[in-house]
Formats: structure tokens, C-alpha cells, sequence
């Protein structure tokens, strides 16, 4: 690829990374203030809010009306596959201490798409992809050592709800994977975007929590919601039509140094050396997985375009 378009994928790689660390930044700040339900109801209308007028700005609201029903039905599975992901994923941002964690653990769903691909893609592991998952996994497990810390207390906190949160995003990827020809990514940004503001709408009258909040955690929640839900799905799609989809993940597995970087800037926050040093495990192996991955397509590629002696 000539250099021009290639420089363009790793900025437009560079933008998802950055404004996907504002996530963890704003999502925290505003948890800091609100409840997960109020957090939810406005985060998401917000996002409702930026995509709906991006699609009207391009030819995207075409493809609203010639959805099918077959197509309905794969929406309607996802969005119910994000409520658990994205659901748990904000709950461990909640209940973290610093948001750098779950950055960190995020790198899980590199092994539970790996694994997914095996069980039922048919895939077969490389080295490389071996070393990756043995590689993060350890980096996992020192991120969310504590010595004190009850096997009940793992499942409700940070790390607990990050493996059931990358499980599920797993899930997700897989099933969008087998339906991206057929469903444009506006439109699943939108079905996203709406399942958890309707479902955090539903919750926010079912407990009783009053639409009132702070306007400091309403300003981080529209820019963060502007930033993350938006800004990062525009630069993530917008990456993959000049870069290889395992460039774009690599620099993209990044996405916990900056938030790094975030948290000590907005809150003073660092972790603990040794879960720096097994976040960076867990990125390193991550980073392997994809690389993993990408060298064994290219194997089977060439094997099945080998001439035959006769």
C-alpha cells in the first residue's frame, strides 16, 4: 500500500485508540457523581444524539429503510449481547478505584475471540497465539491479585466484571463479524446506542433514581459520550478502510497507556507497579494474539494457493 493512505489508517488508528481512552476517563468521572442507571440514560441518548446526526450529514439513513427481517432479528441478538457487555463494562469502570484496571483488563477479549474462533470457526492456534493468551492471562491475573480479596469479591468487582464483560464483547464481535456485509456499522451503532438507553431508561423508574444529576458529570458525560460512542467508532471504521484490521487492533490493544496517562492527569491516580507491569503483560500478549492470528491467515492462505504436483 503507498505510504500516503497507510500514514492515513494509522492516524485515523491513532484517533480510535486516544478518544477510546476518554471512555474510561469521563465515564469514571461522571460514576464518581451519578448512579449507573442515570449514567446510562444520558451517556447513551447522547450517543443516539451524535450518531443520528452524523447519518443525516452522509448517505448512510438510506439503509434504514430496506432493512429485513432476518437483519431485525441479528440486531435485536446484539443489542441483547451488549447489554451484558457494556452493562458489566461501565459497572467495573463503577466500582474500579482507578480506571486504568479495566483498560488494562480489557485485553481479555483477544483470548475469548481467539477462543471462539476454535470452538466454533473451526480455527487452529499458532505459537504465537499461545504464547499471547499464556501472555495476557498472566498479565490478567497480577493486574487482579489481592491477597485479602474473597473468590465472591473477585466476580463482584473490577476484574469479575471485565471477564464476564470481554466474554460477552467477544460474543459480539463474532456475530457482527458473520454480518457486516449485510448491516452497514451506522446502523449498529444506533441499535447499540438504543438497547442500553431504553434499558437504562427502564432501570433508572425501576429503582427510583430521579433524572437530576450534577452538571459536572453532565459535562463529562457529553463529552465523553461525544469522544467514546462517536468519535472512536468513526475512527475505528475509518481506519480499516486504509489499514489491515490487524494493524489497527495492534495499536488499538494500546489503548490502556493513554488511559493511564488520563487517570494520573484527571485524578492524581496511579496504580501499583505490579499492576502497571502486568497490564503491560496482558498488552504485550494481546498484541501477539493478533499478530498470531494474522500470521497464521496468511499460512493457510498460502497453502491453499500452492500449485499441485501432479
Amino acid at each position: 500500500m503507498p505510504p500516503k493512505p497507510l500514514l492515513k489508517g494509522y492516524a485515523f488508528a491513532l484517533l480510535a485508540t486516544v478518544a477510546g481512552s476518554t471512555v474510561y476517563i469521563f465515564s469514571k468521572a461522571a460514576l464518581n457523581e451519578v448512579s449507573l442507571p442515570q449514567f446510562g440514560f444520558y451517556w447513551f441518548s447522547m450517543a443516539i444524539l451524535w450518531n443520528v446526526l452524523f447519518t443525516m450529514r452522509s448517505a448512510e439513513h438510506r439503509h434504514f429503510h430496506s432493512i429485513s427481517m432476518n437483519t431485525l432479528k441479528v440486531l435485536i441478538l446484539i443489542g441483547f449481547i451488549e447489554l451484558i457487555a457494556t452493562g458489566t463494562f461501565y459497572a467495573a469502570i463503577s466500582v474500579s478505584k482507578n480506571p486504568a484496571i479495566p483498560s488494562f483488563l480489557r485485553n481479555m477479549e483477544y483470548i475469548f475471540v481467539t477462543l471462539m474462533g476454535v470452538f466454533i470457526l473451526r480455527e487452529r492456534f499458532s505459537l504465537m497465539e499461545v504464547i499471547g493468551i499464556i501472555l495476557t492471562i498472566s498479565g490478567v491475573l497480577v493486574i487482579s491479585y489481592n491477597k485479602n480479596a474473597s473468590f465472591q469479591s473477585y466476580f463482584t468487582g473490577s476484574a469479575g466484571l471485565m471477564m464476564i464483560s470481554t466474554i460477552f464483547y467477544a460474543a459480539r464481535t463474532i456475530t457482527v463479524k458473520n454480518h457486516i456485509k449485510s448491516i452497514s456499522p451506522t446502523i449498529l451503532a444506533i441499535n447499540r446506542a438504543i438497547f442500553l438507553f431504553l434499558f437504562a431508561a427502564i432501570m433508572l423508574k425501576a429503582l427510583g433514581f430521579s433524572l437530576a444529576i450534577p452538571t459536572k458529570a453532565l459535562i463529562n458525560i457529553i463529552i465523553g459520550s461525544f469522544l467514546g460512542p462517536f468519535l472512536t467508532s468513526y475512527g475505528q471504521y475509518s481506519a480499516l478502510k486504509y489499514l489491515e484490521a490487524s494493524r489497527s487492533v495492534i495499536i488499538q490493544s494500546t489503548t490502556a497507556l493513554f488511559v493511564l496517562l488520563g487517570a494520573y492527569l484527571y485524578f492524581g491516580q496511579f496504580p501499583m507497579a505490579y499492576q502497571v507491569a502486568g497490564g503491560i503483560l496482558a498488552i504485550i500478549g494481546a498484541m501477539l494474539l493478533v499478530a498470531g492470528k494474522k500470521i497464521n491467515f496468511r499460512n493457510k492462505h498460502n497453502t491453499r494457493h500452492q500449485p499441485k504436483l501432479s
